[in-house]
């Protein structure tokens, strides 16, 4: 029976955490969890299904300064809807946009769903206040909107994304 996240052992979480989260080598996470490379080495094969994705999610908890702990961060990250908050589409959707020739001069965003804070003055490390938002309701809601305001603004993207998928209409 495959591990999940939250039932790994004291051993396996910290050694997540060292060498996952803190990137540390295997000697230095061997020697701060006083057990021996070889030990660390296994704790690399029985994990190794769980540290790929969390390497991901490392970075993302990285790249935004979420702050605070890093695995309230994994599991809000791991069990929320993956949908925009405010157009309602989704990551498949949004690789079908990408297919049909979405037109977007960035090459870097919009793929992908981005972390937004419905109240932008609130900082990243309130995890409540985090949801996942397509790149254009993101750019658009800027520190501008509300997010109750920014809602009236996705339904009418959402019309547009609908209609494109089901037209395949640019």
């Amino acid at each position: 029976m495959e591990r999940t996240l939250k039932n790994l052992s004291d051993l396996e979480r910290k050694f997540i955490n060292s060498v996952i989260i803190n990137s540390k080598t295997y000697a230095e996470s061997a020697e701060s969890l006083n057990v021996d490379l070889k030990a660390i080495r296994q704790l690399y094969k029985d994990l190794e299904s769980h540290w790929r994705p969390l390497i991901a999610i490392r970075n993302k908890w990285k790249s935004k300064q979420i702050g605070g702990d890093f695995w309230d961060f994994c599991y809000w990250y791991l069990s929320s809807e993956k949908r925009c908050r405010y157009c309602g589409i989704t990551e498949a959707e949004l690789t079908k946009l990408h297919l049909i020739g979405i037109v977007n001069k960035r090459t870097s965003r919009g793929k992908t769903l981005e972390i937004d804070r419905m109240v932008s003055s609130e900082q990243y490390s309130n995890i409540k206040n985090l949801t996942y938002c397509c790149y254009w309701c993101n750019n658009a809601k800027t520190d501008t909107f509300t997010e109750e305001e920014f809602k009236v603004i996705g339904k009418a993207i959402s019309t547009v994304w609908k209609k494109r998928l089901t037209n395949d209409i640019r």
